[in-house]
């Protein structure tokens, strides 16, 4: 039999009448939501599957199952957002407790008095800004867990969260919510009388742990204890013996670290997402880290507002600042008067630069510096020196690299495990990932280790012992890829997580180790070699002048056979230095398959210019060439004998040669050479004639590709299916091609070769003046760069001349090519893509 009167919270339902009462007032709840409830509340010992509450509420009606879930959003609306619980899969279930109904513990007489609900909230909260799914997290799990830690880094937000968790179920719980802040206290002993005093309680009398247990007994409620990480003992035996006594009482602890209890759920709290610098406004705007760094530079000055001009910048500062709320709100409040680049500029001085917090936060929310020297002070010696240590990892590390670098003689590798697992449990290291685990430090608190590693004076030899043991991991890795053990995706992407503790320790080792710098420089220009061109071209041009002969000949050998493979497109005569270099050295030093890859682009790096030479190199190349070497080895042979055979015009040979490779590469399970083999491919069928093949490769390798970051592989597809295009005269997909492809040849010094293409764009859509001009620009990058055209360049340049010549005439074309030769990077999109045509192709050639 349903009651007549069901009071759960501070509501109350009749059945009878149809209400829903809210502190004894009505409340308008339409006739579905009102038999939703009443269903629920009926069947609130289990989950109530949606089947059986459609029946329930809608009896003989077929209805949309998307109805249920919009009745249950409107009575969360009434009651609060916990109230009914969604058990994904399953159905629903009534989570609030009905009182007369559900036995509760007898209230001891000698219990102090307390009001039927408090309302203990701080008055004033702080907006909630990209916490909308932490929210509704701690909300499901604090109605299923009597107690729940709230654990982060200092700064992260767990206060806010927690007093926006109590203030939306403030009516949830018949004796309302309750706010401890514990943050003052420095004595454990008194971490009880301050819980009392916030319940209103008078706990002078009697013992005052037995006192307060004795009073929250009956209790319906929720209590926030704020601010834990330095009484964690005291906290934990207090959590514990309420938990035990209370089961009314619901808890939630914010805290650094966990309290290690077997009752306790800990929800660690991350910072705010922070989306990629390319994230158009409106989208990055969504992000909580963009967002909150909004609206605090607003509030700063109204006047200030993110632009598409600007959100960039802003995204950079978030990103710098890990998505750390309190670092971006005291970033944002100084936006307004540094403009975004000299905020920017200005983080690599955080702790000087990020000061004078909101009125009223804690002191250490003031300033940046604040926060990390709370924090900092509640660690042990060792785990103040281990976290200092740390430091010197740019991104994420392994547990062996950890113990490697940071124990030493005074500190061995079982003390740096112990004390990596406290500063994990603390929030100051985080799990990145696991299967392998891999360790971060946030880059605040990398920014304040490395600042107490100087003031310890261990800096340089913790830096040196880092990129000493970088240099064995790259050095190791670089040999592996050529053993062909392992397909060389999963071994790059084995080493990825290392990369930028790698770049850092190659840019340390610039100014105090030549040897390891270029030893890293080598090996590093091979793991990133696909996705960040330039990034390779970084690392051999800054340690070019450190490759001397005081270096093993081992290792130049290496350098100098990277730094040819990666001039080898933009910059042929430097790189056919290199390759001389590498070839000579290999040689000396009896290594066969390096000699193979360095004959292999060098014979590349001279196919512009055949010569008699050339055969003794290609002779050479195949006479020490072993069927038995790994794929990835021989793959670069078989591609730099295509390119032989199609300087030559051997052009059925060079496509079976380019298959050959790329059957190879594919063997060697190396993608990013497989879709530049894919990229070459198309290159020799147009040479060969086979337009339409080229641009069903061409077209098919754009699909593969598209929204990829193979940066090497993209441009090679567009640039060749662009030349594909124009051999048909089809210059709209051309066009639309070489507008993307322009800026990224300016990336990868590809000018000359995309120049042609643009000037035979021009010349077909009848701009001649322009064509004339950036033929004279292609001409001067390939001067410059000491290369010749290729075939298919040839080719475009000669229909250039054609199709100019015959408008302009004769000296009026050399005069505009001349012209051309002075153009600078910067002008060339303007030309080629008609925004001149007017002014430039108007006027009657004379």
């Amino acid at each position: 039999m349903v009651p007549n009167r069901i009071r759960f919270g501070h509501f109350e339902l009749l059945p009878a009448e149809r209400q829903l009462l809210d502190d004894g007032c009505a409340l308008a709840i339409g006739t579905r939501a009102f038999d939703l409830l009443l269903a629920l509340i009926e069947r609130r010992d289990r989950v109530v599957t949606k089947a059986e509450l459609l029946d329930e509420v809608w009896p003989g009606l077929v209805v949309e199952e998307a109805n249920l879930p919009v009745q249950v959003s409107g009575l969360r609306k009434l009651l609060g957002p916990q109230a009914i619980a969604t058990i994904p899969g399953l159905g629903y279930r009534f989570s609030m407790s009905l009182l007369g109904t559900d036995p509760t513990p007898r209230q001891d007489a000698t219990a102090p008095a307390l009001p039927p609900r408090r309302t203990n909230v701080p008055d004033a909260i702080q907006p909630l800004v990209g916490r909308d799914d932490d929210l509704a997290a701690l909300s499901e799990l604090i109605s299923q867990h009597g107690l729940i830690t709230l654990v982060g880094p200092s700064g992260v937000g767990k206060s806010r969260l927690a007093q926006w968790l109590l203030h939306s179920r403030r009516r949830v719980y018949e004796h309302g919510v309750c706010w401890v802040d514990l943050s003052a206290l420095t004595d454990p002993d008194l971490v009880v009388g301050c819980i009392s005093t916030a319940l209103g309680l008078n706990s002078a009398a009697g013992e005052p742990l037995k006192t307060l247990l004795i009073a929250v007994q009956p209790l319906q409620m929720l209590v926030a204890l704020d601010n834990a990480e330095h009484l964690v003992g005291a906290v934990s035996q207090l959590a514990q013996a309420v938990h035990d006594t209370a089961p009314g009482v619901r808890l939630i602890v914010t805290s650094q670290v966990p309290l290690n209890l077997s009752v306790e759920t800990v929800y660690r709290l991350n910072t705010l997402a922070v989306p990629e610098s390319t994230t158009p406004i409106d989208e990055a705007l969504r992000y909580g880290a963009v967002a909150l760094f909004a609206q605090r530079a607003k509030a700063a000055n109204t006047r200030f507002v993110l632009t598409a001009g600007n959100i960039a910048l802003a995204v950079e500062v978030c990103r710098r600042l890990d998505g750390l709320p309190l670092a971006i709100e005291l970033a944002a409040a100084r936006a307004p008067f540094l403009g975004l680049p000299a905020l920017l500029a200005v983080l690599d001085e955080r702790f000087r630069a990020l000061t004078g917090g909101r009125r009223g936060a804690p002191e250490r929310h003031q300033t940046l510096r604040a926060a990390m020297e709370w924090s900092h002070s509640l660690l042990s010696d060792t785990e103040q020196t281990v976290l200092q240590r740390l430091g010197v990892f740019a991104n994420t590390f392994s547990l062996a690299s950890a113990q490697q670098i940071v124990a030493d003689s005074q500190l061995d590798a079982w003390s740096v495990l112990d004390a990596l697992g406290g500063l994990v449990d603390r929030s100051l290291v985080a799990i990145e990932r696991l299967d392998p685990v891999r360790y971060r430090l946030l880059e605040t608190t990398r920014a304040f280790a490395i600042e107490r590693l100087r003031e310890a004076g261990e800096a340089e030899e913790l830096h040196r012992r880092h990129a000493l043991a970088c240099r064995v991991l790259f050095e190791d890795a670089y040999v592996e890829c050529f053993e062909g053990r392992v397909a060389v995706d999963h071994w790059r992407a084995a080493l990825m997580p290392d990369l930028d503790s790698g770049r850092a320790a190659c840019a340390w080792a610039l100014n105090h180790d030549a040897e390891t710098a270029v030893s890293l420089a080598a090996s590093l220009a091979l793991v990133v070699s696909n996705e960040r061109p330039q990034d390779r071209r970084r690392l051999l041009e800054s340690t070019r002048p450190l490759v001397t002969d005081a270096l093993p000949a081992p290792l130049r050998a290496r350098w100098n056979l990277e730094a040819a493979f990666d001039w080898g497109a933009s910059q042929p005569a430097l790189a056919r230095r290199h390759a001389m270099h590498a070839v000579r050295l290999f040689r000396d030093l009896g290594d066969p398959v390096g000699l193979y890859r360095a004959l292999s682009i060098l014979v590349y790096c001279e196919v512009a210019e055949p010569d008699d030479e050339q055969h003794a190199e290609i002779n050479e190349l195949g006479s020490i060439e072993d069927s038995h070497w790994p794929a990835v080895v021989r793959a670069q042979g078989a591609a730099a004998v295509a390119c032989w055979f199609s300087a030559r015009g051997k052009f059925e040979a060079a496509i079976e040669w380019r298959h050959r490779a790329f059957s190879l590469y594919d063997q060697a399970g190396w993608s990013w050479q497989l879709l530049v083999a894919q990229a070459n491919l198309m290159d020799s069928l147009l040479a060969h004639g086979r337009v339409d093949e080229a641009i069903a490769c061409g077209v098919a390798l754009q699909a593969q590709l598209h929204e990829t970051r193979q940066l090497a592989a993209l441009p090679a597809a567009r640039l060749n299916l662009t030349a594909a295009l124009l051999s048909k005269n089809e210059t709209t997909q051309a066009r639309q091609l070489a507008v993307e492809g322009w800026s990224q040849a300016l990336q990868m010094a590809w000018q000359p070769y995309w120049a042609d293409y643009l000037a035979l764009l021009a010349a077909i859509e009848g701009r001649p003046r322009s064509a004339s001009r950036l033929l004279g620009y292609a001409n001067a990058c390939y001067a410059g760069n000491g290369s010749s055209r290729e075939i298919n360049e040839a080719r475009a340049t000669q229909r250039v001349e054609q199709l100019a010549a015959n408008h302009l005439g004769p000296f009026a074309f050399k005069q505009l090519v001349a012209a051309g030769a002075g153009l600078r990077d910067d002008e060339i999109a303007k030309l080629a893509f008609g925004v001149l045509d007017a002014l430039d192709d108007s006027a009657s050639p004379h």
